[in-house]
Parts: structure tokens; C-alpha cells; sequence
């Protein structure tokens, strides 16, 4: 395999391990008893980039690595990884409007703005 596939898989790697640590620390503090999420998340982007800048300073880059394809690769899982949390995000939130959505309508408010939200 050459050096730039393995630079952007690379790249996309660590795209892909930083969000697994994120999912990993918000499913386990999801179901603890106080504001416990908020502060762990934190803690957790703190530790990556001290680790990512650890790595960074301290470990000599391979010479098959190139920067350009390290880069590309973390810009397209990056960029994919956010059009599907926005897509998962809107579809969770259409889902939680549903019954506040159908109550409106079962009671008569005829509002052009809500149907026009309800089609978007």
C-alpha cells in the first residue's frame, strides 16, 4: 500500500478513534445520576489532546507519512463523520416533535409556519 493511502487512513483513523472515545465516555455517563456527562466530555477532550500532542512532540514521523494526505483524510472523516451526526441529530428531533406536532394539529391550530416545519 502506498504512503498516501496509508497517511489518509491514517488521518481517518484518528478521526474515527477520537469520536469512539467521545460515544464510549457519553454512553457510559448517560445514565449516571447527576451532571455527570458534561464535566466527563470535557475531561475526556482534554486527555485527547494532551495524548494527540504527546504523540505529536515525542514520536518521530515514518517516512512514508505525508502530511497532505494526512490531512485530506482527516478533513473528509471529519466532514462525513459531521453530516451524519447533523443528520442523526435532525431525525431524533423530528422524532421527539412528533407527538407535540400531532397534538397541535388534533387540536385545530392551523398554522402555516408549523406545517411548513413539518414538511422541511
Amino acid at each position: 500500500m502506498s504512503g498516501a493511502a496509508l497517511s489518509a487512513l491514517l488521518g481517518a483513523g484518528l478521526i474515527a478513534a477520537s469520536h469512539l472515545v467521545t460515544l464510549l465516555v457519553a454512553r457510559v455517563t448517560a445514565g449516571a445520576a447527576g451532571p455527570v456527562a458534561a464535566p466527563a466530555l470535557a475531561l475526556s477532550y482534554v486527555l485527547k489532546v494532551f495524548v494527540l500532542g504527546w504523540v505529536l512532540l515525542t514520536v518521530p514521523a515514518p517516512s512514508w507519512l505525508s502530511p497532505g494526505w494526512l490531512a485530506g483524510g482527516v478533513l473528509v472523516a471529519l466532514t462525513g463523520s459531521l453530516a451524519l451526526a447533523a443528520r442523526s441529530g435532525a431525525r431524533r428531533t423530528r422524532t421527539a416533535l412528533e407527538p407535540v406536532l400531532r397534538a397541535r394539529r388534533e387540536a385545530g391550530h392551523d398554522d402555516r409556519r408549523h406545517e411548513q416545519h413539518e414538511r422541511g
